[in-house]
């Protein structure tokens, strides 16, 4: 823990960093922020921490771990703009926080291919945080990279109090986007529920305060059941006549939301099919029901088009 720390990017995910490491006993003597309003906030007096607007060529030199946390967008920019720096990076230790590039972007001459390393927290970061959040606390990080730099990453990810999984460079947008299912569409899904209840008359405002007691006891059958285990409804218990009449009324009221209903609803059929809710020629009944309707659906599309 020795190690001096070069956090390029206080946003979101680097102001977590910034207050994580330092409340474990890291050194993060150096970072790079595009908003001085922010950096006064999170910085506050700490004489021990140097601070830029830009990419410092200094600070590269000075630090033994440079970890970048800006977003995926300018990822690319960035490590080609320290790669202009002219600079020996032989001895140090470049991770990025991208869930879904990879090490691969560390592709210039100039770094130690056994040093690089893309580090992802498995966590949802909505704002800058002023203190310590404790986000990077018991989660996941998904880790890939060179040998020597993964043994840093995992030091880290332990000291922080989380688990680590190994993620295969080659299938990083893949592992990505289990992460933006978990979050995001979780999101989305909520989402949708607030227009099926608006379009009933209930305030959409409310979806949450009237889903949150489900929502967080499904979260808990999960961890104490596991997922299969902890499904319930009516693809559970084979009640095609409930199945049925949700087509019927989504079609009649909320005909765009057909296709959603129905992939998520085969998806569903296969769990019930692994908890043995569902024997087989009850999946062929539901999911024959479902094809109805997306046939339904795509001829109804395909006139409109025509």
């Amino acid at each position: 823990m020795s190690k001096s720390i070069y956090i390029i990017g206080l946003g979101k995910v680097g102001t977590s960093f910034f207050f994580e490491l330092t409340d474990k006993g890291y050194e993060v003597n150096f970072v790079s922020i595009s908003q001085t309003n922010l950096a006064d906030k999170i910085i506050s007096g700490n004489n021990s921490v140097s601070v830029s607007l830009n990419i410092e060529k200094d600070f590269i030199i000075k630090s033994d771990i440079i970890l970048i946390c800006v977003q995926d967008r300018n990822l690319k920019e960035v490590i080609k703009s320290i790669s202009l720096l002219n600079i020996d990076l032989s001895e140090k230790y470049f991770f990025h926080t991208s869930g879904s590039e990879s090490s691969e972007l560390f592709s210039y001459d100039c770094f130690n291919s056994n040093n690089v390393v893309s580090m992802h927290p498995i966590q949802t970061f909505d704002k800058p945080s002023l203190s310590n959040n404790h986000l990077l606390e018991k989660i996941y990080f998904g880790i890939e990279g060179g040998n020597e730099g993964k043994k840093v990453a995992v030091e880290i990810t332990e000291n922080l109090n989380s688990n680590y999984i190994e993620i295969p460079r080659e299938k990083k947008y893949l592992y990505h986007s289990a992460c933006v299912i978990s979050s995001n569409f979780l999101i989305t899904l909520l989402n949708i529920s607030s227009e099926i209840m608006g379009s009933i008359g209930i305030e959409k405002s409310k979806t949450f305060e009237i889903f949150q007691p489900i929502i967080e006891n499904t979260l808990k059958n999960i961890s104490e059941d596991g997922l299969i285990n902890s499904l319930t409804g009516p693809f559970d218990r084979n009640d095609i006549e409930t199945i049925s009449n949700h087509l019927n009324s989504i079609n009649k009221e909320l005909p765009s939301l057909i296709p959603f209903y129905t992939l998520l609803g085969m998806e569903t059929v296969k769990v019930a099919f692994k908890k043995e809710s569902l024997n087989l020629k009850n999946v062929i009944s539901i999911l024959d029901l479902m094809n109805e309707y997306i046939i339904s659906e795509s001829a109804n599309t395909n006139k409109t088009v025509n």
